[in-house]
């Protein structure tokens, strides 16, 4: 194919040979077009068919032939050269007539849809210095091409920091033209290719958006979360109002699975877009058009700048006169708490106003640090939008997203597990299984009462993490505050679904094997305790049922009043010998070796059993597993990027690399795991992108899923662990990620904001999903409700990564001065004064003093007071069960040197010492609803 500018110029054509033949540079390859920075300048071999803007931190490349831009690049990244927009190299298929390079526009004007593309005819691609200009004059011969209107792009170096952009339209037509519908397609390198994860890592780049209206914004980074990041933001009064997606089958550049998710396009414009793409994509602000007079031009502006790390992304945003917002604790706010919304635009705030309707109260509370600072509360449940008004009128629309207080949402899932999702006097293999909870029908999702869709085995199995979560969740929950009947609940399942269906695999000499089936088949009297019984490939279960186990065991070692069906050594030993044959019996089918090879959900806690084991004087099981996990290691940290699961990006063994990583004492593998899954969330101020992690092919993708919550785990033991800076990062920015991960997980708990039948409140849905539907393939059969997935699916296993997370922060942030996330604190007389709020009241962190940090066993807390020097702690306890108790306190970083604990102000003491890294202290037999502790240096 070639194209001609129509300038007639011959050597401003170039066929699709000479295009791929581009970037053979020396150093170039086969990763990218013209990856080299501009030292071979616009006469180099690299750069032959394109005009080159070079400075020092733009190397942008726009073709003659096309007036796409086919190379954006930072000559200061020389460490990946990575190109972050697609080309007619990197992805040939794109190369068609009708293309969406980035820099092409799509248009309805008149009730007509209109590309650049179709336009070869009256295109010219003219550079003058530092600018480049594109121009469409005339009547375009292709009838969808551009007619009626001339457009002009210019890109121009605006000193060495930003490039900008501008779209000039001007109606020639002699008539009022109206402009319904103006989109900018965005055809980044996020095409990934799940062979090669060092491709993914460091030449693909992940998206995250933002659109506000005004305050839109898009960033691109590179999924290892190295900087720089490229960063897009209007400018003077240009507006982003809604952004589409490429669907399946939806032509050359829909989504596919799992490579590509779909072209997006942002529209400034989108009156007629937005309607026809009601069902398919959901729109959450107004639509809009343009109605120009004969004669009349419209000028759009855009500027492209660098951001280096997520402090200096604030810093840009702030420099292109879009709105800064830092909200704290997160975008996702219980009712009990309230937001903290700290804002600044270079025009000056003007106000801060709550949607109206939807009960959210705004209440200015002074300027701090160049920010204004407003309190937020939510009085209903559900989204909420919050208007920024700037700069003379212009605005920035946040989203938030009310929850009932995180406590209540525990205890009300907790029971309508036990309630509503434990399959009961069945008489099949299920009996006992936790099953789906389907929203939309109000009902359990059962082998014999299955609505149709998706695989049957799976999703009716009661194995995997849809069946196999819920139990982790239920015996984390109940390690927190007991729950006899929720205890015995799990007991039930385990005597009968576990322990009787799926773990009853046996060898040719009658012993168990402790494989674990990878899920019901409806087939009774076929299953894994038989002859043809069938053994898992699905290693990836094998965990779930390890920590169930293994919390069973803590949970009989905790509360000695709680009755369970085994004692707590034989659910150790039972956890060691499913972990035993997790690492004996490797999957056999689609992800072989996996368990040697590649990280599973919940494999954190293999070093804590391993440790157990040891406690309970069974050293050689222990130094058995500890052999395996070491081995795992090797395999595993040996890679450059040992993230790879099922997809062809993925945030799963995030948690499995980082474990292994700082147990084996790897820190070069810790920053990388940790930037990697930073990088992997939005910081977004949008509820459902704000600390969610992109997994699969991007942000319109399963938001708030599972790894949501159990990532945020991980992230927050880097930071009680590591100090950030090693990494470029702060304690201020990986704390917002994962707080925001923590709060926003908890949204997926119906409290009705979800659904208001009342046989639903308590049920969870999967995840969210930010465009409407679940698209035409593999989840097209799962109803959706107000774009929440109706089935419960693998929720839970999330709920048990956020409450493993649960924690009081105290900090001093760098914008709102002293904080404490998920609750509340106050510094007087030389000490801080706390209430928790973060749903479980077991665990504080104080970061200014050390990271200090505590952690109660047998108990919760309702108040801490610490002084700034930590010689003196008092807690407030609250028991959690109803007889005597003796409760531990765990304490990290406290200064070296022998303390004591008194009990409600008694003589008597506990005396105990600190090493200055970890001490412990058990108070023996309290007895009462509370008790106050004093520890003392």
């Amino acid at each position: 194919m070639s194209r001609s500018t129509g300038n007639g110029a011959a050597d401003h054509s170039v066929s699709r040979r000479d295009i791929l033949r581009l970037g053979t540079a020396a150093g170039v390859g086969a990763l990218g077009l013209g990856l080299t920075t501009g030292a071979a300048g616009p006469a180099g071999a690299a750069d032959a068919g394109l005009e080159v803007l070079t400075s020092p931190n733009f190397n942008v490349g726009i073709s003659r032939a096309t007036g796409g831009i086919y190379r954006f690049s930072n000559p200061t990244d020389t460490a990946y050269l990575t190109n972050y927009v697609l080309n007619p190299q990197l992805r040939p298929a794109f190369d068609i007539n009708d293309s969406r390079w980035l820099g092409d526009i799509v248009l309805t004007t008149n009730g007509v849809t209109r590309v650049t593309s179709l336009s070869d005819d009256i295109r010219t691609v003219t550079r003058n210095g530092d600018e480049v200009k594109v121009v469409y004059a005339g009547t375009a011969a292709h009838a969808n091409g551009i007619r009626g209107f001339g457009l002009t792009l210019s890109y121009k170096l605006s000193g060495t920091a930003a490039l900008d952009w501008t779209i000039t339209l001007t109606n020639t037509s002699g008539a009022p033209l109206e402009v319904q519908d103006l989109g900018i397609p965005m055809l980044m390198n996020s095409w990934w290719t799940g062979g090669n994860q060092t491709g993914i890592y460091e030449q693909n780049v992940g998206r995250h958006s933002f659109v506000a209206k005004h305050g839109s914004y898009v960033y691109w980074q590179r999924p290892n979360g190295v900087g720089p990041y490229l960063v897009m933001a209007p400018k003077d009064g240009t507006s982003l109002e809604f952004r589409d997606k490429a669907r399946t089958a939806e032509g050359p550049f829909g989504e596919v699975d799992p490579s590509w998710e779909g072209l997006i396009q942002f529209n400034i414009h989108s009156k007629t877009l937005q309607t026809a793409r009601a069902n398919k994509i959901g729109g959450y602000l107004p639509a809009t058009s343009l109605t120009l007079a004969a004669g009349a031009s419209q000028t759009y502006k855009f500027t492209f700048r660098w951001a280096q790390n997520y402090a200096d992304l604030r810093n840009v945003l702030y420099d292109t006169g879009v709105v800064d917002a830092v909200s704290l604790p997160g975008m996702v706010i219980p009712q009990d708490q309230t937001a903290t919304l700290a804002v600044r635009a270079k025009g000056g705030i003007e106000s801060v106003v709550g949607e109206s309707g939807k009960g959210v109260t705004v209440t200015s509370r002074g300027s701090a640090n160049g920010y204004s600072l407003y309190a937020l509360g939510f009085a209903q449940l559900g989204p909420a939008n919050v208007v920024v008004r700037y700069a003379g009128g212009r605005e920035s629309v946040l989203q938030y997203n009310s929850i009932k207080p995180i406590e209540q949402l525990i205890d009300t899932h907790g029971t309508f597990l036990v309630d509503r999702q434990q399959a009961r006097n069945t008489g099949h293999g299920y009996e006992g299984a936790f099953l789906q909870w389907d929203m939309s029908r109000q009902q359990l999702v059962t082998w014999h009462n299955y609505p149709g869709g998706g695989w049957k085995q799976w999703m009716a199995g009661g194995s995997d993490d849809l069946g196999l979560s819920p139990a982790v969740f239920l015996t984390e929950k109940n390690l927190q505050k007991p729950d006899q009947a929720q205890i015995t609940a799990v007991d039930y399942y385990l005597t009968h679904f576990i322990w009787g269906y799926l773990q009853s695999h046996t060898d040719s000499s009658g012993n168990r094997t402790y494989r674990v089936y990878h899920w019901y088949d409806g087939t009774d009297g076929t299953g894994p305790g038989t002859a043809d019984g069938k053994a898992t490939w699905r290693v990836m279960n094998y965990p779930h049922v390890w920590n169930t186990y293994f919390n069973m065991y803590r949970i009989a070692k905790t509360y000695p009043a709680i009755t369970t069906a085994l004692t707590a050594d034989e659910y150790l030993m039972r956890a060691y010998r499913t972990m035993r044959a997790y690492f004996l019996h490797p999957n056999v089918g689609t992800l072989d070796d996996a368990s040697r090879t590649m990280g599973s959900m919940g494999e954190h806690t293999m070093p804590e059993i391993v440790a157990a084991l040891r406690t309970e004087k069974h050293s050689a099981q222990a130094d058995e597993l500890d052999g395996y996990i070491r081995t795992k290691a090797d395999a595993m940290l040996s890679r450059a990027y040992p993230f790879a699961s099922e997809m062809s990006i993925d945030t799963t063994a995030f948690e499995t690399t980082y474990t292994l990583a700082k147990r084996y004492g790897n820190d070069a593998m810790v920053k990388k795991t940790t930037l990697a899954s930073l990088a992997a969330r939005g910081t977004q101020p949008l509820w459902y992108y704000y600390g969610s992690d992109n997994r699969h092919m991007g942000e319109s993708w399963w938001n708030l899923g599972y790894e949501t919550q159990l990532g945020a785990w991980q992230q927050q033991d880097y930071l009680l662990n590591y100090d950030p800076s090693a990494a470029g990062l702060d304690t201020d920015t990986v704390l917002r990620s994962t707080y925001g991960a923590y709060l926003g997980g908890w949204a997926n708990i119906n409290s009705g904001q979800i659904s208001g039948g009342a046989a639903n409140i308590g049920a969870a849905s999967w995840q969210y999903q930010s465009e409407k539907g679940t698209g035409e393939g593999t989840w097209s059969f799962m109803p959706q409700l107000n774009n929440w997935w109706a089935w419960s699916g693998e929720a839970d296993l999330g709920f048990w990564g956020g409450l493993k997370t649960a924690c009081v922060h105290v900090v001093n942030d760098g914008i709102v001065g002293l904080y404490a996330y998920g609750g509340t604190v106050s510094l007087t007389g030389g000490s801080y004064v706390i209430t928790p709020k973060d749903g479980v009241r077991k665990r504080l962190a104080v970061h200014p003093t050390q990271k200090f940090a505590l952690e109660l066993v047998a108990a919760r807390y309702t108040r801490a007071q610490i002084t700034t020097d930590l010689r003196d702690i008092r807690l407030q306890l609250e028991n959690v069960t109803s007889g005597s108790y003796s409760p531990t306190i765990n304490l990290r970083n406290l200064p070296s040197g022998t303390y004591k604990a008194t009990v409600d102000g008694a003589t008597a003491s506990t005396t105990f010492t600190s090493d200055g890294r970890t001490a412990s202290v058990q108070l023996l037999n309290l007895s009462g609803s509370t008790a106050s502790v004093r520890i003392t240096r």
